[in-house]
């Protein structure tokens, strides 16, 4: 259904059926009144008749599916209503045969209908290839070639009706067509606007090899269906001349290839692999006229009695020129698959290039002639290039033993499997594939980890500020203030001023323990003074009774000297370690708790078991629990909680590199 809505569709759809009702029409008044009329075949043949019939019908046909299926691609009006046209003038033509002696009226049809043909030609089968194969121009800009295509059109039109001395006027020979006189100049507007019309089919052309190049791979495919009517066009062409004699089905029928290989581009473009039938039509047609070109050539050049010699030479030399041919034309449309240096190397140039890994997709699709190609990392896309097609390929990508995902590739129009030169291409494509995505992963997270740094730099300096602000702030005003308010009643009011200065020392006592409060939250002084075993024996001790009044026995067992720890390293796992003891004082009913501290290679480990089980049956894991994990994880370690009906332990392994020491 169109983009237009129900009605509007329905409505083009109504007219394209009656554009082709009107072409069928004409066709079977053609064959009927051809048949009907004294002429010959072969006059009807000389007066294009069936030619023009069998266009005319055959690019009708072409434009309905479109038309009907897709009415907002304009490709299909315009072989609708070129086939109307086409196929007027043999319609008029096999009418006026059949009359005879037409009046007036038919003779004013047959000057419409002489002329039928002449827009077709100049006007609308240009503007198809113009508008293949989305309906739309290549720019703007493309505007101006479609009012130079009215202009010739209309010139064409006016030539092929008035022209007495070379229009279709004068070969036609039928009682009582009109004849019309006082347009002799007629001729420099013919010569023009035949000009006009190599110009514009010439335009036409160089759209579609713009468009060719310049568009997606899904373009590229419906455009290659159109060159493959070309290539047989040519072939029959080349036959007729070779042969020497004008034949209706070297000569005219193939052209009716056109509008049916563009209405296969437009609706069924994926119906087989159109690379290789192009290419290997190719590859034959220039092989055979090379073949006729270079024997007619040398023939020339020796003498008839040398044809056995020139039919050696050729033999010989026909194999070689093959191959290389063959290989020319293969990597034109295949690109680098028997090549794999070449890809690697154009591929790799990519790698660390401003475009990333999108900019190597598309450097791996543009050599190996891939519809679309994507890296797939744990199951989301990283980067992508075009849309992938359902029939695809992946590839998975390996660093030494670990498996970073895969490189999923679009197979090619027609290809149900990847062939063995593509597999091989990309298997070596692999290795700098997947040391570029493992680079792009640490960047990424090396990006993430910034972002984390600063965030957290800024929230602590968000929550030191709200400290200073709202706590020791207001505490330090109410000390000025009452040691001012104390100053002025000194000598007036001893005893007020007694009760002021006791104020004043308490409240100068909350503001010290307000700063000691922020320089616990920063780094606990306990770990300066007596390290971590010895700042969590300190708290420990402290956690020896619950808060319900009953008994904890908490033990620390650790080295008794530690080496020096990045300071990271041993604040986090010393809130580790106070936020395990500190949940099991509040949530369990443990009786004992130890807490372990190990030095081994390269990491820290700290670790603390209880032999207790939850007191509130309905408690879950919360804030504690997760913010233990949060601080294993932004030093890249790692810290497992698990229950059981024995109790509670809390893992936590921290390595200890140079990036937790800084």
């Amino acid at each position: 259904m169109s983009e237009s809505g129900p009605p509007d569709a329905g409505r083009r759809r109504t007219a394209a059926s009656a554009l082709l009702v009107v072409a069928l029409l004409e066709a079977v008044v053609t064959v009927v009144a051809a048949a009907a009329s004294d002429l010959s075949w072969t006059r009807l043949t000389e007066l294009f008749v069936p030619s023009n019939a069998a266009i005319g019908l055959c690019l009708a046909l072409a434009g309905w599916p479109i038309a009907y299926h897709r009415p907002r691609n304009l490709v299909g009006w315009t072989l609708l209503l070129g086939g109307c046209c086409y196929a007027s003038t043999a319609t008029g033509l096999s009418v006026l045969a059949w009359l005879g002696e037409p009046t007036v009226p038919w003779r004013i049809v047959a000057t419409v209908t002489n002329g039928g043909w002449s827009p077709a030609l100049a006007f609308f089968i240009p503007l198809t290839l113009l508008l293949f194969p989305d309906g739309q121009l290549l720019s703007r800009r493309w505007r101006w070639v479609v009012a130079a295509l009215v202009l010739n059109a209309v010139l064409w039109t006016a030539t092929g009706v008035f022209d007495q001395a070379g229009g279709l006027s004068a070969e036609i020979g039928i009682p009582g067509y009109p004849h019309w006189t006082g347009f002799e100049q007629i001729q420099v507007i013919g010569a023009i606007s035949s000009a006009g019309l190599l110009a514009s089919l010439l335009a036409a052309l160089l759209a579609v090899v713009l468009r060719y190049r310049r568009s997606s791979e899904q373009v590229r495919r419906q455009v290659l269906w159109l060159l493959l009517a070309l290539l047989v066009i040519v072939a029959c062409f080349g036959l007729e001349n070779l042969i020497g004699t004008e034949s209706l089905v070297l000569g005219v029928l193939p052209l009716l290839l056109i509008p049916l290989a563009i209405a296969i581009a437009v609706l069924r473009h994926q119906l087989l692999d159109i690379r290789l039938v192009v290419s290997r039509s190719l590859l034959y047609l220039i092989l055979a006229g090379g073949v006729v070109v270079a024997y007619l050539s040398l023939i020339a050049l020796l003498d008839r009695n040398s044809s056995v010699l020139v039919t050696l030479v050729i033999a010989l030399a026909f194999n070689p020129v093959r191959v290389w041919l063959q290989r020319v034309i293969h990597r034109a449309f295949y690109g680098a698959r028997r090549d794999p240096v070449r890809a690697i190397a154009e591929v790799g140039a990519q790698i660390g290039a401003a475009g990333g890994l999108v900019g190597v997709l598309a450097a791996l699709c543009r050599v190996m002639r891939f519809p679309a190609a994507s890296i797939v990392v744990e199951g989301n896309q990283m980067a992508a290039y075009g849309e992938l097609p359902a029939a695809r390929h992946a590839i998975e990508l390996w660093s030494g033993e670990e498996r970073l995902g895969e490189l999923v590739v679009g197979l090619r129009t027609g290809e149900s499997r990847v062939n063995a030169g593509d597999e091989q291409v990309l298997s070596l494509l692999a290795a700098p594939l997947a040391v570029a995505v493992q680079a792009k992963g640490l960047a990424d997270e090396l990006r993430d980890s910034r972002e984390r740094i600063i965030t957290g730099r800024e929230e602590e300096r968000r929550r030191i500020r709200r400290d200073l602000h709202d706590g020791l702030g207001p505490v330090l005003t109410a000390v000025v203030l009452n040691a001012d308010a104390a100053r002025r009643l000194m000598e007036t009011e001893p005893e007020r001023t007694s009760a002021l200065l006791a104020e004043l020392r308490d409240q100068a006592i909350g503001a010290v323990e307000e700063i000691r409060r922020l320089v616990y939250d920063l780094r606990p002084p306990a770990l300066d003074g007596l390290g971590l075993v010895g700042a969590l024996s300190e708290y420990a001790a402290m956690a020896s009774r619950r808060g319900d009044g009953a008994a904890l026995t908490v033990t620390v067992d650790g080295p008794a000297t530690l080496a020096e720890l990045p300071a990271a390293v041993e604040v986090a796992a010393y809130r580790i370690a106070t936020e395990a003891l500190t949940n099991v004082i509040r949530h369990s009913t443990a009786t004992t708790a130890a807490i372990r501290v190990a030095v081994e290679t390269d990491v820290l480990r700290v670790g603390v078991l209880d032999n207790g089980v939850n007191a509130e049956p309905e408690w879950t894991a919360g804030v504690g629990l997760g913010s233990m994990r949060e601080r294993a994880a932004e030093l890249g370690g790692r810290c497992e909680i698990t229950f059981n009906g024995t109790g509670c332990s809390v893992d936590a392994v921290l390595p200890l590199t140079e990036g937790a020491r800084r």
